[in-house]
């Protein structure tokens, strides 16, 4: 434990290793998608826990780890909850400025491209991507809503760009689509011109 609190690398792989069933524990529960990193948000949270001292009773040690995971998971399931009622993506209304028949054309296949890579995308990831980049909220509203910290909040923002980003390229290499460079992301994301 004070390696762990010291942050001895291999005294925090070995953590990892010893509490690794626990992704099974989340994928059962949340899915693939989510697990991984709800499992290093379990591990972030006991290494915190174990440097302020809270666990005095390193037997316990497994006990603890489980009741953390499930208050992420059931937080986990409000946040999809509502993200349901709140980031539809059939109620996202993509701009549309249009020249001619065939822009038109190119960019509704890209509409369409965009809304099924973000359909695809994991709860939180899709939430976070809408509420910033469609809603425009503040990263402060976002955070609130979903209950996450402002480092967690900047993780997923980036992760879900990236992720957005090369879900769209590589939906666009399979289906060629009669379009601009930038292609979905920037349709989608104006943003992230510089991603796309």
């Amino acid at each position: 434990m004070q390696q762990v609190a010291g942050g001895d690398p291999e005294a925090i792989q070995a953590l990892s290793a010893f509490l690794a069933g626990l992704k099974g524990y989340f994928c059962k529960h949340i899915g693939a998608d989510d697990a991984e990193d709800m499992f290093h948000d379990l591990i972030v949270v006991l290494i915190k826990e174990i440097q302020k001292g809270s666990l005095e009773y390193p037997e316990r040690l497994p006990g603890y780890a489980h009741a953390i995971a499930q208050r992420q998971i059931a937080a986990q399931i409000r946040l999809r909850i509502q993200s349901r009622r709140a980031c539809n993506v059939d109620d996202v209304k993509l701009p549309d400025q249009a020249a001619n028949a065939e822009t038109s054309l190119a960019r509704k296949e890209l509409r369409a491209i965009a809304q099924r890579v973000l359909r695809s995308m994991p709860v939180q990831q899709r939430a976070v991507l809408i509420r910033f980049y469609i809603q425009e909220q503040r990263p402060e509203e976002i955070q609130e809503a979903l209950g996450i910290t402002q480092t967690q909040f900047r993780v997923v923002k980036s992760r879900a760009k990236a992720r957005f980003a090369e879900l769209c390229r590589t939906a666009m290499e399979r289906k060629p689509v009669r379009a601009e460079p930038r292609g979905a992301v920037a349709l989608f994301l104006p943003k992230l011109r510089s991603v796309a």
